[in-house]
């Protein structure tokens, strides 16, 4: 079979993948050593791509040889500081039992932050235990652990570093004056793009900006979360340990999420080889918790209409939220070369909604938008399906506000009787950026939020769920016509998937969102945005074979929900 242009042409070598991955693991032990931080490689890929099943570029392999030569020039410094330790310890007292109280508590990141030449001895061997250069049973005859104890102090430490190594570790930012619905205080999660090679690609001057989804409410039913009724995520607050997953995960512990591995867009690199070229990117998580799609601005008091329950205030903040968060985006990321916000469900809502002054205010040379499921459907009188909803919550929420904004710096567009225009409108006033839309056909889950109640519909009942998920055909149908006449706005839109309802494309990993037998999906629709070029919008037919499309995520994924 002939090569592709430019690939490496290779013959059968069955050491091949042995020398390759000793590569590897030695530039990533180097790596640990000279710049104190891991190089991270998306290993999956490469071990596709080893294995013949990926092709693998002259560059990709010049590049981990460069990688590794530049190691092997540059740790002698590591290896003379492991010499002079190690004569040290031998010429020194020798100390009975090791001690791991003050290396215990410390996760990888603490670690690699950390000066080599001022780490306790402890500390150093919890580092190289953790990064493979120190064997267990070495590790546990130091430190006198025995097979259980050392078992609880490996699964203590393993969920938070393999996060932080493959997932990132997140930064928490307070905003001064936002709050959540219950009034506490808000904050945002920040994850910065460092490192020579991220600037040499000029990573360091990209940042996706990206909108927590959960839901929404406006009575209080919904707010309340009583049963059978859809509300929205995070009643309570946002914890500090947010984007946790080994905190989620811990039994022992309070918090965390699984918000750090929701979406290969702010993964760092993703254990299916689902990256995109956000994943080295400069990031900031937007958390959802007040209710109102990140777009209104009222403090309300719910009653309970039976009487029963004492009333709750619920703060609808998320329009003022928002506009603190930009403030501080302008102050933290200025000069911004490209610029990508997103968001699922409610999130893409949000990022829909938010597009416009986060993208006013950074002023970068590239934008992109993707909202992914949180359509704002055309609703101009109460002859469409997404009148009823539109009507409530902009009493609910105060869109006013929003709206107002959107009509300053948009005159040539009408807001206020139909919500629906901010596509156009958005598309009108940012001519040279990139926008786009993504969902499935069969989504049972925003269509839920949008038609169910306002027409008495039961989704437990499958007659009625399909007359919501007609409704919801009807007004997709409807989107896709009018942005087929919008030159920069694309929609991406796959039949179903069998996870989380058939509700958002980009969340978990790509694979089900596949148009038919084409093998085109949305990672491939999105990399076409990024690439700056001609964006094809997709509408995939009727795919009842969808549902028989899985994979050990996709089978995780449905178990755990």
């Amino acid at each position: 079979m002939n090569a592709l242009p430019g690939e490496l042409k290779r013959k059968p070598d069955n050491n091949r993948p042995e020398v390759a991955y000793g590569l590897i693991q030695f530039a990533f032990t180097c790596s640990l050593c000279i710049t104190g931080k891991p190089i991270m490689l998306n290993s999956l890929k490469l071990k596709n791509q080893l294995k013949g099943e990926v092709p693998m570029y002259r560059k990709q392999l010049i590049k981990l040889i460069i990688i590794s030569l530049l190691c092997l020039i540059l740790t002698a410094g590591c290896k003379s500081a492991d010499t002079a330790d190690d004569s040290s310890t031998a010429s020194g007292v020798n100390e009975p039992a090791q001690t791991l109280e003050t290396a215990s508590n410390m996760d990888l990141r603490q670690l690699l932050a950390m000066d080599w030449n001022e780490m306790s001895e402890a500390e150093r061997d919890k580092l190289k235990y953790l990064t493979g250069a120190m064997s267990s049973t070495d590790f546990y005859a130091k430190y006198q652990l025995t097979s259980e104890t050392g078992a609880e102090f490996a699964a203590q430490s393993l969920l938070d570093d393999i996060s932080d190594l493959i997932w990132g570790s997140w930064d928490k930012v307070d905003i001064p004056g936002a709050v959540c619905s219950n009034g506490s205080q808000y904050k945002i999660f920040v994850q910065k793009s460092t490192g020579f090679f991220n600037w040499l690609k000029g990573y360091t001057k990209n940042l996706v900006v990206y909108f927590e989804g959960g839901g929404a409410c406006w009575d209080y039913p919904s707010c309340t979360r009583q049963t059978g009724i859809r509300g929205a995520a995070n009643p309570n607050g946002i914890p500090d340990n947010h984007m946790s997953i080994g905190d989620y995960l811990d039994p022992n512990k309070e918090g965390g999420s699984v918000n750090a591995a929701s979406t290969p867009l702010i993964l760092r690199n993703h254990p299916t080889g689902d990256n995109v070229q956000t994943s080295n990117w400069n990031m900031v998580f937007i958390p959802y918790c007040t209710g109102d799609v990140h777009a209104g601005n009222k403090t309300v008091v719910y009653e309970d209409p039976t009487g029963v329950n004492p009333p709750i205030t619920y703060h609808h903040k998320g329009a003022p939220n928002m506009e603190k968060v930009v403030d501080y985006l302008q102050d933290e990321f200025p000069g911004m070369k490209k610029l990508f916000v997103s968001g699922n469900s409610a999130g893409g809502a949000g990022s829909l909604v938010n597009y416009h002054f986060i993208r006013k205010a950074l002023d970068p040379d590239k934008s992109y938008l993707l909202n992914d499921s949180g359509p704002v459907f055309d609703a101009p009188d109460s002859s469409y399906n997404h009148w009823p909803l539109q009507q409530q919550i902009k009493g609910s929420w105060n869109l006013d506000y929003i709206l107002n904004k959107f009509s300053a710096d948009m005159p040539a567009f009408d807001f206020t009787g139909n919500f629906g225009v901010l596509m156009e409108a958005l598309a009108d006033e940012w001519p040279n950026d990139i926008l786009g839309i993504t969902l499935f056909t069969r989504d049972a889950n925003y269509s839920m939020y949008s038609y169910a109640r306002f027409f008495d519909l039961d989704e437990t009942i499958p007659e009625e769920k399909e007359q919501v998920l007609q409704l919801w055909r009807e007004d997709v149908e409807a989107m896709m016509l009018k942005l087929d006449t919008i030159p920069n706005f694309s929609y991406f839109v796959p039949y179903f998937r069998k996870i989380i309802d058939s509700h958002c494309t980009t969340t978990v990993q790509f694979k089900g969102t596949e148009i038919l037998d084409t093998g085109i999906d949305v990672g491939d629709y999105i990399e076409d945005m990024l690439d700056d070029g001609s964006v094809t919008s997709y509408h995939e037919p009727d795919n009842p074979s969808d549902a028989d499309v899985t994979d050990f995520w996709m089978e995780l994924v449905e178990l755990l929900m």
